[in-house]
């Protein structure tokens, strides 16, 4: 099986309270790419600038990711983006966005790349998506990101393709907008009115729900006690869980909510260090055990 990852490369300028980083390694794509390439074989679908430094692509060779759609733009800067993280690391400010390349890309697809199993589209513009689903119409799973710029610039569309997916992710300040509603419950409702066979809604810290027409399941987030940079961390859930379910034969009930549990796993190892480094050195032997602990840390009974 195949996944094919769409969305950013870009290079970070990332602040916390306690520490910094200029010129890392950033993007929607790269920590989605980074943990799916842990589960399954991964077509990285993006656009660099020639200003994109070398030491930054050298970081997905070796690895399951097909670097084919990894374009070049002749004369073009690669997108950028900065963020001040606050003491509570949930909270952030974003101090520039240069979308570079990405402003006008539509992308196409390499040839042979139509026959993609998985897609995962991180956040972008609504009607490219459409474009693009319509180019793979064997797809097994989809999911569909998003961000507020959207939501306030293209709604419409944006609401069109999210019909067009199997999943959708949000984070539960756009899911309430989105919905109209203050209950995270009655947004992920509301939102599968919409066309979608299920929608995670983002928690943060606190981890991720899902909700389909037969299901509600919460994935905690895992309780570490140093968090370095959250940036990325929902990219790397979406990674882990659609890389998962690119692996096994056949998407259930149950294998959707072993996915969930994959997503917070991947997005815990993401958010140790700066950037994409954790998710550098991450096996998946690691993944492993960390699953594990999950399943001992949420697992209970109920006598008589």
């Amino acid at each position: 099986m195949t996944l094919l990852v769409t969305g950013w490369v870009a290079i970070d300028e990332i602040t916390t309270p306690f520490a910094s980083v200029q010129d890392s390694l950033g993007g929607s794509a790269t920590a989605a790419a980074l943990g799916a390439a842990l589960f399954t074989d991964v077509r990285l679908l993006a656009a660099i600038g020639e200003d994109f430094p070398e030491r930054h692509r050298k970081p997905f060779e070796g690895r399951r990711i097909d670097l084919e759609g990894l374009i070049t733009i002749p004369g073009g800067k690669t997108s950028r983006w900065g963020g001040r993280y606050h003491y509570d690391l949930n909270a952030r400010d974003t101090l520039f966005t240069e979308l570079g390349v990405n402003a006008a890309w539509d992308p196409p697809l390499p040839p042979g790349w139509e026959d993609s199993q998985s897609v995962f589209f991180a956040a972008g513009d609504p009607p490219v998506q459409q474009r693009m689903m319509n180019q793979m119409p064997n797809r097994r799973s989809t999911m569909v990101d998003t961000i507020k710029f959207y939501i306030d610039t293209a709604e419409a569309d944006l609401r069109k393709t999210m019909a067009a997916a199997d999943f959708i992710s949000i984070n539960e300040s756009e899911a309430r907008e989105l919905a109209n509603t203050p209950s995270i419950a009655r947004a992920g409702r509301k939102l599968l009115e919409g066309g979608p066979d299920g929608v995670i809604i983002k928690l943060g810290e606190f981890g991720a729900a899902y909700v389909s027409a037969t299901d509600y399941f919460v994935a905690p987030g895992f309780p570490l006690e140093e968090v370095v940079d959250p940036t990325g961390a929902g990219d790397a859930f979406a990674g882990g869980f659609m890389g998962y379910l690119d692996s096994v034969k056949e998407v259930t009930t149950g294998e959707i909510r072993r996915a969930m549990i994959y997503g917070s796993t991947v997005a815990s190892f993401q958010v140790e260090g700066f950037g994409p480094s954790r998710l550098l050195t991450l096996t998946r032997e690691e993944v492993e055990a960390r699953y594990r602990k999950f399943r001992e840390m949420t697992h209970f009974e109920v006598d008589g």
